[in-house]
Formats: structure tokens, sequence, C-alpha cells
């Protein structure tokens, strides 16, 4: 199928894994999938630690209306400060084209995400022969010394799943800031299922989370596989488009 011209152009925007897997396959995966659609106009990645950078992506983008989906967890620092500020300096440089530039919310707001991690959960309570409702869930996000949006995401989510019922209770950690994961990963009542909350497979999911649940040396905590390899993620990230450009004056929904 051929886009139309009237079609957005997406630019999925992610922060670039360091460590890890370090291959920020999802965003490759997100990527191969909406141009195989064909219903943008052009559909490109990058990163703000590595390239291709913002602004090498604005440069090979069509004129007119384009998309950015922020792969991040929260409306932090990078979504509202370190985006805004990429757009400005390629502009600034005349590497930004003649677009209309629109922000879709994070991937760690999507109102999907509640059940994707809660099918998660669940999915990882009954591979170890557990009901969910007999498991505590774990959430461990990156958090912020600096910045309360990574602990506002995380405590949203976090009373999303205690609203369905599905557990015998939701509690959060953090990697940069109180409560800290090693000291829950002490404090919270077994058994135990951990989910971290990171957008890729990068440093701090693929080795400082695992670190940590091994660290604990308890038998009765498990950690659910990497979000970033959940099937359904591709599946939020098209919702969540559609959604958006359903807003959208003289832009198209993408059709499922």
């Amino acid at each position: 199928m051929v886009a139309a011209p009237s079609l957005p152009a997406l630019l999925i925007v992610a922060h670039g894994e360091r460590g890890g897997v370090g291959s920020d396959r999802l965003v490759h995966d997100l990527v191969g999938r909406f141009r195989a659609k064909g219903r943008f106009r052009s559909v490109q990645a990058c990163f703000l630690s590595k390239s291709p950078s913002l602004t090498d992506a604005l440069a090979k983008m069509p004129a007119g209306p384009l998309v950015i989906y922020p792969m991040f967890m929260s409306d932090g620092y990078f979504v509202r400060r370190a985006i805004p500020k990429a757009i400005a300096s390629a502009s600034a440089e005349g590497c930004a084209g003649n677009y209309r530039i629109e922000l879709v919310p994070p991937f760690g707001l999507s109102p999907d995400l509640p059940g994707l991690v809660a099918r998660l959960a669940r999915g990882t309570a009954s591979g170890c022969g557990q009901s969910s409702r007999d498991c505590n869930v774990l959430l461990v996000a990156h958090g912020s010394k600096h910045d309360s949006a990574s602990r506002h995401a995380t405590l949203r989510l976090a009373d999303s799943l205690e609203e369905t019922g599905l557990f015998a209770g939701v509690d959060q950690c953090f990697l940069e800031e109180v409560p800290f994961v090693d000291d829950r990963l002490v404090a919270v009542q077994g058994p135990v299922i951990v989910v971290g909350l990171f957008a890729g497979e990068g440093m701090h999911g693929a080795v400082d989370l695992p670190g940590a649940v091994e660290k604990s040396r308890r038998t009765d905590i498990v950690l659910a596989a990497p979000l970033a390899r959940d099937g359904g993620v591709p599946d939020l990230v098209q919702g969540d488009l559609n959604r958006f450009l359903d807003k959208i004056e003289d832009m198209y929904v993408i059709e499922l």
C-alpha cells in the first residue's frame, strides 16, 4: 500500500541503549512494523544518546505533518525538555523542514500499559505455579532525584494494578531514588513478581535489575521478562497512535 501524501510521517524517539542487550531491538522492530503497513509517509527512529540523532532524522523527513512518539516511561526531562530542545536546535541549524510537529504522550503513560503489565505479571505467576492473587507485584522504575515524573507515572500504574484486584498487593521502588530497589527486595512479602519498567533492554533492565534480584538471594522472588520483549507492545504503540491521530485535524487514523 502506498501512503497518501496527506498522511503523517512518524519519528520514534528513544534514549538509546547502552550496555545490556544494547541493540534497541524494540525500536527497530517498531520501525519495521510501521514501514511495512505503509500508513505513514515516512517512518524513522532516532536516539538522544547516540546516532542517528534527532537532527539527523529530521533532515531525512519529508515536509508536512510529523508525529513524534517518545519511547520513554514517563513525561520527565527527556520528553518535556530534551526532545523539544533537540527539535529547536535542529530548526536553528536548518535541518528541520516545514513540519507540523505533534508530540504523542510517551509509551509509559499509555492507557493500555496497566493491562499489558497486569498480563505480564499474571503470566509470570502462572508460569511459577502461583495464583496472581497470592503474589505481590513489585514495580521497579528508574526514578530521579531531580524530577518527579518517573515516580508519579509509577505510582499511577501501581494504583491501576491495585484496582484490578488481581494481586495480593502492588508496591514500587526505584534505581535512583527512595525507596531503593535493594531495600524493597528485602522488605516486600513473598511470593513476589518483579516487573521492570524500562522501555528497552539496556543496562538497567538487562543488568542492574536482574543483579539486584540475584543479590537478594530470595527464592520467592521471580523477575518477569523484560517489558520490551512483550508481544503486546507493538499493538499498544499502534493504539496510542490511533487515539492521538484521531484527535488531530487533517490526519488519518491508522486502520488496524
